[in-house]
C-alpha cells in the first residue's frame, strides 16, 4: 500500500520529535549537534590581534573556505561572522545577482580569515578585478588557453604578417587558417 504524501510528513514528523526525545535534545535543535548561536560561532573564530586574520577553526571546505551551518543551511564562515559584526549590511547567503553588490573580498587574501576589517563588501567584477591584480588567478594564453587553435607560433607569425600590411584573409590562406578565426585573434590584438 501506497502511503499519501500527508501520511508520509505525519510520519516523518513524528519520527523526528520521537528522535528528539530519545536524544534528550531542545526542540528545533539538530541531533548530536550543537545549535550554531552565536557564542558557538564565535569559539569557531581563532580570535587574534585587530590587524590580524582570524581565522576559523571550524570545517574547511575543498576550495579552502570556511564553512558552517545555521538551521540545517550552509553558508560561508567569513560572511556569518561579518554578519554578526555588521548586521544587516550582506545577505547571509552568496549574491544570486552576479552583477549586484553584496560579495565579500578579504583584503588579507587569506580564505579562513573572519576579520570584519579585512573583509571589504564589492562587486563580483570587483572581487575578480583584486584577485587578477594580486596574482592569485593566472589566466591562460595563447596556446596553453584550452580553446586555443594556434600555437604561439603560429600566433607570432599571423601578428608579425598584419603588421606588414597583410589583410586577415591573406593570412589565413597563407597559413591555411579559417579567415574568421584568424580576425577574431587581430580583433583581440587591435593595437597591431
Amino acid at each position: 500500500m501506497k502511503k499519501t504524501e500527508e501520511q508520509r510528513l505525519k510520519y516523518n514528523a513524528y519520527m523526528k520529535e520521537w528522535l528528539r526525545k530519545k536524544r534528550g535534545t531542545k526542540e528545533g535543535a539538530t541531533p548530536g549537534r550543537p545549535q550554531n548561536t552565536s557564542d558557538e560561532l564565535w569559539k569557531k573564530v581563532n580570535k587574534r590581534g585587530e590587524n590580524e586574520c582570524w581565522e576559523w577553526m571550524g570545517y574547511v571546505s575543498e576550495s579552502g573556505y570556511g564553512r558552517t551551518q545555521i538551521n540545517d543551511k550552509p553558508y560561508y564562515a567569513h560572511r556569518v561572522i561579518f554578519n554578526l559584526v555588521n548586521p544587516g549590511v550582506i545577505e547571509l547567503n552568496s549574491p544570486r545577482n552576479k552583477k549586484g553588490i553584496g560579495f565579500l573580498m578579504h583584503s588579507c587574501d587569506n580564505r579562513l580569515c573572519c576579520n570584519p576589517a579585512h573583509l571589504t563588501v564589492a562587486t563580483l567584477h570587483e572581487n575578480n578585478k583584486d584577485c587578477l591584480a594580486k596574482g592569485r588567478r593566472v589566466l591562460p594564453k595563447g596556446e596553453d588557453h584550452h580553446r586555443s587553435v594556434f600555437t604561439n607560433e603560429e600566433i607570432k607569425q599571423i601578428l608579425e604578417m598584419r603588421q606588414l600590411g597583410k589583410t586577415a584573409k591573406h593570412i589565413a590562406q597563407a597559413m591555411n587558417k579559417n579567415h574568421s578565426t584568424v580576425k577574431s585573434l587581430l580583433y583581440r590584438n587591435r593595437s597591431v
